[in-house]
């Protein structure tokens, strides 16, 4: 910017008013030039900056606009191709199929034309013509072939993908029961109108505390005459309370000194010190009675537990209910060693495992992924965590059984290497339930199979009708066959031998790629140990046993994200080995667990030597009616 300033004869007062000031003009007198020269190229320069400034912004403006428009542009094209493959694809199929029809015709007019050819009598010199004509269809009929299988194999993806999708569906929102649609019943739900009721339930084994209340004294005297009344009977009912406090116990024990010179006897005499689990906890066996029994029965973490004690006046930190509980691990190893002693004498047991999470575990590999397992007989339930899924993990509670062992399994590898590994001892009976859900399976997301899906699910159904048949046959103290179990026996026989044949049948029927091989492959291959029952009535056709007595710890795993360490591993599976066996003996669990832990500090923090009286199947019948669950 070039700035000019003319001088004439006369020096002329500047304008102040157009330099934006508001001053009244100067008097008259010399002017300084060169100071309005200078101010006027101040602003000249900050207005150039503020231009510039301007014109960098809008530069910077415009370059984000092409990029915006670059990268809409490039989403554009891949939108545009996306489609045209998408296009082309189904192109694609349209022209296999169109090319399939033309195929055909093609053939066909070969065949005509040979035909045309042989009644013209065709000379040796013209064979060429027939010869390349049957090549062509060769080779017609080889691609129309190749197209059909490339369909085919494109429509058997498809169908998988669908299948694939409507199980996950499911299975994140869809119900988790496998119970069929039941008919409508217009009967209404509960108890129906005029139906008798039950009254109330009797409670004969609460502790009763009797309170009296009498009417005010002036209410007693007669208003009129001023005489009193006379007692005439009373009016009894029942309120049922339950009050759940924390409290105290101040234990005082008199220090009596020696009176006499007698130096052989003590110089003092006091009680003994109440019995203690541990050495320096304030608490008693009945707060810990109660921690163990909320953690492992009713499955809380720590943190619920305490702030469960602290609503009933108790306030403890979840550390110190976390270090008191792992301190108790000698108490109930003894207990855990019977449990798997009892076990490898039972004929019968079931066997299942799920995850479990080691926090520790993450310090030593990428993964904190352990394993619970769980072993349960007619009388006890055993849990043990593992680091691996393996057979191995399988042997550490099943080789040491006494004699052959009939194991309600599922069909996971690691129980059939272990029958590998002890043939003699194990003897795989797979669960029935799962071969029944491989077909309802393999029907999601595919309904043309949903009738062959519900005759599946029918004749599984008739085999469990007939098992449950011949079960009501046999003598229910005894156990053995009784009036019409021959009968009952052979109809289920006749059952079970027409279900796998009826299985052979459609293996042989249908095609390789048909998803309906699987389940019946697995039903073929598994026929041996399904059908083991058949010869053993006491062996049940399904493992609900197991899974049902592997539920809760499951719930707790999810409540508690696992164990921080693997000796809380240890005693999470000590735990609920303990107190399952318990309550699947009909014993009050938190009864049997107050007992225990006074017995253990009556004997100085250690667990009886006699186990015993402890053990549900060892006790004293007048011992287990003292510790049986209410009704």
């Amino acid at each position: 910017m070039e700035m000019r300033i003319e001088v004439s004869g006369t020096p002329s007062v500047p304008d102040f008013a157009d330099c934006g000031g508001s001053q009244s003009p100067r008097p008259p007198g010399p002017v300084d030039w060169r100071f309005l020269f200078e101010r006027e190229r101040v602003r000249a320069e900050d207005a150039e900056a503020r231009a510039d400034a301007a014109e960098a912004r809008s530069e910077e403006l415009r370059w984000r606009e092409v990029e915006a428009r670059n990268r809409a542009s490039s989403l554009e094209t891949f939108l545009e191709k996306s489609r045209a493959k998408l296009d082309a694809a189904r192109e694609e199929v349209r022209e296999v199929r169109r090319t399939a029809k033309r195929a055909l015709a093609l053939e066909k007019e070969v065949t005509r034309l040979g035909r045309l050819l042989a009644e013209a009598g065709v000379d040796a010199r013209k064979r060429s013509t027939v010869m390349s004509l049957r090549m062509e269809n060769a080779a017609l009929t080889a691609e129309v072939q190749e197209l059909r299988d490339r369909v085919a194999a494109l429509e058997a993806r498809n169908d998988a993908l669908r299948s694939s999708r409507s199980s996950m569906s499911r299975s994140a929102y869809g119900s988790k029961s496998e119970k069929g649609p039941r008919p409508s019943s217009k009967r209404g739900r509960g108890q129906q109108p005029g139906a008798p009721g039950h009254g109330r339930t009797p409670r004969p084994n609460l502790e009763e505390t009797e309170e009296r209340l009498d009417p005010p004294e002036d209410a007693r005297i007669c208003p009129c005459c001023g005489k009193p009344y006379v007692a005439n009977g009373s009016h009894e009912s029942e309120v049922v309370e339950i009050e759940v406090r924390a409290h105290k116990r101040r234990i005082v024990r008199p220090r009596w000194r020696r009176g006499c010179a007698c130096a052989s006897s003590p110089s003092e005499v006091t009680a003994p010190p109440p019995a203690r689990l541990f050495p320096g906890t304030a608490f008693g066996t009945g707060v810990w009675a109660h921690v163990l029994h909320e953690r492992f029965m009713c499955m809380r973490p720590c943190r619920r537990v305490a702030d469960w004690l602290a609503c009933q006046g108790l306030a403890v930190s979840p550390g110190t209910l976390a270090d008191g509980t792992g301190r108790m691990l000698p108490l109930f190893e003894p207990i855990w060693d019977a449990v798997l002693a009892r076990q490898n004498e039972a004929g019968l047991r079931h066997a299942d495992e799920t995850g479990w999470r080691i926090q520790a575990l993450r310090e030593i590999r990428k993964s904190r992924r352990a394993w619970l397992w769980t072993s349960v007989s007619h009388d006890a339930v055993l849990f043990h965590v593992d680091r691996t899924r393996s057979a191995a993990a399988a042997a550490r509670l099943f080789s040491d059984a006494v004699g052959p062992v009939f194991l309600v399994c599922d069909r996971y590898s690691a129980y059939k290497k272990l029958a590998r590994l002890l043939p003699a001892m194990i003897i795989l009976c797979f669960c029935w339930a799962h071969a029944r859900r491989d077909f309802l399976k393999c029907a999601e997301g595919r309904p043309r199979l949903a009738e062959w899906r519900d005759g599946w699910i029918d004749r599984i159904a008739d085999i469990y009708r007939l098992n449950a048949v011949r079960l009501g046959c046999l003598d229910p103290d005894s156990g053995s066959p009784a009036k019409g179990f021959a009968a009952a026996q052979a109809g289920l026989e006749g059952a079970v031998a027409a279900l796998f044949a009826e299985a052979e049948r459609q293996l042989e029927e249908l095609p390789e790629t048909a998803p309906e091989r699987k389940p019946l492959r697995s039903l073929a291959r598994h026929r041996e140990g399904l059908s083991v029952f058949l010869d053993h009535p006491e062996v049940p056709m399904d493992n609900n046993v197991g899974e049902r007595a592997i539920r809760n710890p499951a719930i707790g795993r999810k409540l508690s994200f696992g164990s921080d360490s693997e000796a809380g591993a240890r005693m999470t599976a000590v735990m609920y080995t303990v107190l399952g066996t318990v309550a699947r003996n009909g014993l009050d669990v938190l009864r049997w667990l107050r007992a225990w832990l006074d017995a253990c500090a009556e004997n100085g923090g250690l667990p009886p030597g006699d186990l015993d009286p402890w053990l549900p199947w060892s006790m004293s019948e007048e011992r287990r009616r003292a510790f049986a669950a209410p009704p």
